[in-house]
């Protein structure tokens, strides 16, 4: 009986399996599959889902979800409450081998010294290390023109295009993901501005 039962179900499934919707997915998928010709064709598929899903997950967010995310990146906790004024950075500009790299952007300091190939002497990033990068990132400019003079106030970052302001954005959720975060950039004491 149980023998019957169980041919009667594999039968049902056959027939469901056969039907037209069933038969039609299995022949995309084993066009698409089997012939090592094809394996493009399901990179592309593979990434075409990718952009979908990701898309809709932003959709599902919200209008500005994107800006929620960099609120909370903007407000993201400093795990030592070290502060640097723009000379105490710039000692941590990767030329001593013995001392760490740092960088800030937007007031927070991170410590990229696993990077510092990137950011030492020798690296492409050189000019930001041991500075305030924020107006060279949200440029894309690399050269020693967009940093501010050390005893110059902090730059505030006014005239930034939106465009700019959103590739700044872009730079700080990459930092944040990637370094740690060491403390904030401040302005000095006024008496230490007036002393030098």
């Amino acid at each position: 009986m149980v023998e019957s039962a169980v041919a009667a179900s594999n039968e049902q499934l056959a027939r469901v399996y056969a039907s037209s919707h069933w038969a039609h997915t299995r022949h995309v998928f084993q066009s698409i599959v089997p012939d090592p010709n094809n394996y493009t064709h399901l990179a592309l598929v593979g990434i075409a889902l990718f952009f979908i899903i990701r898309i809709a997950v932003s959709v599902a967010r919200g209008p500005g979800a994107d800006y929620f995310i960099m609120d909370k990146v903007r407000r993201q906790a400093v795990a030592t409450k070290r502060t640097f004024t723009p000379r105490e950075l710039s000692e941590f500009n990767g030329k001593d081998e013995s001392t760490p790299v740092y960088l800030a952007i937007r007031g927070i300091v991170y410590d990229v010294s696993k990077s510092r190939h990137m950011y030492g002497p020798q690296g492409p990033y050189c000019n930001f290390a041991g500075r305030d990068a924020s107006r060279g990132l949200a440029l894309s400019a690399f050269d020693e023109s967009v940093l501010t003079d050390l005893d110059a106030p902090i730059d505030p970052l006014e005239g930034l295009e939106k465009s700019e302001q959103a590739s700044l954005d872009e730079w700080i959720e990459f930092f944040s993901g990637k370094y740690t975060p060491i403390g904030t950039l401040v302005e000095p004491p006024v008496e230490s501005k007036k002393d030098q």
